[in-house]
């Protein structure tokens, strides 16, 4: 059964990751105790648990705060997260997938693959898209059985901004298009590349595609990052 508390922190996780509170936005817990109608208990359990996370910084006379994350910060973060990957898409290819896991696998992809190459490309392909994303890693990280590596790579994958949802949100006041039809397609085969390779129990090779595919997410997200910088810079 689900605590309060931990209602409370999914919900203000949630809110963090979807941009609804600014990088450096204050989080009161009176306001946010008002707001969601429950105790200040719950909400000051979630600051703590969201605080361990990485999600929030801890301010001296300002309290919690959404943690800000510059250029450097988003490029340490993504040469963390493709170490980690790149082990993980190893681990999973050298463990090998059962069969169950290999036909859910399996269907994760051709679904990925029959949507970037469909006719239309809209809203709700692009949603499906990418909670198709999010479950083709996770298959390989459950593939590798090893929780600590898990857990260390979802801190990485859930940090403000950091997220395709949350950089929509933090550059939709400069315009800048976060992904084209064409940076999809090239993650699609990306993905098609890692998964031949974990299927066919190629270790080496899944890592060193896994690490580029990050990587290359990172430049992009440190190229973003720059523009709005210096769109910030050139507003009156």
């Amino acid at each position: 059964m689900v605590t309060r508390a931990e209602a409370v922190t999914r919900r203000l996780r949630e809110a963090i990751l979807a941009g609804g509170y600014e990088p450096g936005a204050r989080l009161s817990e009176v306001a946010l105790a008002e707001g969601m109608a429950v105790s200040r208990t719950p909400v000051r359990a979630a600051l703590s648990v969201l605080f361990a996370e990485g999600l929030l910084d801890y301010e001296p006379n300002c309290g919690y705060v959404v943690r800000r994350i510059s250029r450097d910060d988003a490029a340490h973060i993504y040469t963390v997260r493709a170490t980690l990957e790149g082990l993980a898409a190893r681990l999973a290819a050298e463990i090998g997938l059962g069969d169950v896991e290999r036909t859910g696998f399996e269907a994760i992809l051709g679904e990925m693959e029959q949507l970037v190459s469909g006719d239309t490309w809209e809203a709700d392909q692009r949603q499906r898209w990418g909670e198709l994303n999010i479950a083709f890693h996770g298959a390989i990280c459950a593939a590798t059985r090893n929780d600590y590596l898990a857990a260390s790579i979802q801190r990485t994958r859930t940090l403000p901004v950091l997220t395709e949802r949350g950089l929509r949100t933090f550059f939709a006041e400069q315009a800048v298009v976060w992904w084209d039809r064409a940076a999809y397609r090239r993650s699609q085969d990306d993905h098609l590349d890692i998964g031949e390779a974990i299927l066919a129990r190629q270790g080496a090779r899944a890592e060193a595609v896994m690490r580029e595919h990050i990587e290359r997410a990172g430049r992009l997200i440190h190229r973003k990052l720059a523009i709005r910088s210096e769109a910030l810079l050139a507003l009156p």
